[in-house]
């Protein structure tokens, strides 16, 4: 009896940490739909704005704050696995994680040439607290494994989206402001709703108690310190990695501002193919409590195992997700945005095939991240970004040459892990 007791928990943590992605993508789709009805609802001016707002969104509160998440997962599933006290560890991340929101604020601040007002970029700012807030509370979710809750936490924030968007359209509302709000106010309503319902499930201690950091549990705790380097390395491989799947649109945008059909047709069939971009980190949250605590144990073979079912995975898709993104894309861009010039097929299929490098780099990122070994993943990134700006500057049709800028980018970051994940293996070589 207890042994299918214990199967079935672990069948019903299967089926919560499959249902990851899926509000991964739910995400994406609504953040997408959103797009869509401003698209049909604003004039051109005002759904650029919209669409700046929400990439830049995605780049500086998804990319500063993702590392907060990540960071607190591995801690606090290390110190699980050695059955310390996970306190000091939220405590940490609490503070960590303020730091950063200064930062955060800063560049939304200094974007606001990007922006049509400051009314904009302060919404941005905005933007990057109620960001704060959600990845504060999935961190903690992933490293115990409460897959429902943490996915909980996308579709809320999905379904804020569609409810918002559909009322705006409904009532035919071009308000910049207004449309952005929905952006804003979205990932906070949706952590703080499943926060709430967690603590009052017993998740959590009580809110007092969380942010103790007593010397006694904390020196039994400081092998699985969250440090400040760590998280100023992972924010900037999350800064980075948002830049590669944000900055060809951009630059094509600015490149094309004479062909603005041409320019949203590219952006169209951009934003669709950057979609499976919203499942990486969900992939990562997944995988990084088993890879850390096998790290934990120095279990390199078991990092290994872990991530080999997703890797052979990637491999069987990439030939129909080609395809697709070649026969259907143009076809669901013409018919979601209503746009008439699509890019062509070379452009299509480099910026599908960057996809599908890109989630190669983040599964094999995760083993390097368990072994903490951030300064190299960061590094990759922003190689990876300092190569997209140099592509894309390249003379000839901008569309192709942004696309290949981000592949060419994908590639780049893919082997800089491939180099560091093989130094993980070379320290364990020579330890033993």
């Amino acid at each position: 009896m207890a042994l299918r007791g214990l199967g079935r928990l672990r069948d019903a943590r299967l089926r919560a940490a499959a249902g990851v992605p899926v509000s991964q993508v739910f995400l994406a789709l609504a953040g997408y739909v959103l797009l869509a009805l401003a698209a049909r609802t604003m004039p051109a001016a005002g759904f650029a704005a919209v669409s700046a707002f929400y990439l830049l969104l995605n780049t500086v509160g998804r990319g500063v704050f993702a590392s907060v998440e990540l960071e607190t997962s591995r801690a606090l599933a290390a110190a699980d696995a050695a059955g310390e006290d996970g306190r000091p560890v939220l405590a940490t991340a609490g503070r960590r994680a303020a730091v950063l929101l200064v930062a955060a604020v800063a560049l939304s601040l200094a974007a606001t040439p990007l922006l049509p007002d400051v009314e904009v970029a302060c919404a941005l700012a905005l933007g990057s607290v109620t960001m704060a807030v959600s990845y504060c509370v999935r961190g903690p979710l992933a490293a115990r494994r409460r897959f429902g809750a943490y996915s909980a936490t996308f579709l809320l924030e999905a379904g804020f989206t569609l409810l918002g968007a559909a009322a705006l359209a409904f009532a035919h509302v071009d308000a910049v402001a207004t449309w952005v709000a929905v952006l804003v106010v979205s990932p906070g309503l949706a952590a703080v709703l499943v926060a709430l319902r967690t603590v009052r499930a017993g998740l959590w201690t009580r809110l007092p108690g969380l942010w103790s950091t007593g010397s006694r549990v904390a020196s039994r705790a400081s092998v699985h310190r969250i440090s400040l380097a760590a998280l100023a390395w992972t924010s900037l491989f999350y800064l980075s990695s948002q830049g590669v799947w944000n900055l060809a649109p951009v630059s094509v945008t600015s490149s094309l501002a004479a062909a603005p059909t041409a320019a949203a047709g590219f952006v169209a069939v951009a934003v669709i193919l950057r979609a499976p971009v919203f499942v990486f980190p969900a992939i990562q949250a997944v995988l990084l409590p088993s890879v850390s605590a096998a790290a934990q144990h120095d279990d390199r073979e078991g990092t290994r195992r872990a991530l080999r079912p997703l890797l052979v995975l990637l491999g069987a898709v990439t030939v129909p997700w080609l395809l697709v993104a070649v026969f259907v894309v143009p076809w669901l861009a013409r018919l979601a945005f209503a746009v008439r010039d699509v890019p062509p097929w070379p452009a299509t299929a480099a910026l599908a095939a960057s996809t599908i490098v890109g989630a190669a780099a983040f599964v094999l990122q995760t083993r390097v991240l368990a072994f903490r070994r951030h300064r190299d993943v960061g590094l990759a990134w922003l190689a990876g970004l300092c190569t997209l700006g140099l592509v894309s500057v390249v003379p000839g049709d901008a569309r192709l040459w942004a696309a290949l800028a981000q592949l060419a980018a994908a590639v780049v970051v893919l082997g800089g892990v491939l180099v560091a994940d093989g130094r993980v293996g070379r320290v364990a070589a020579r330890a033993h």
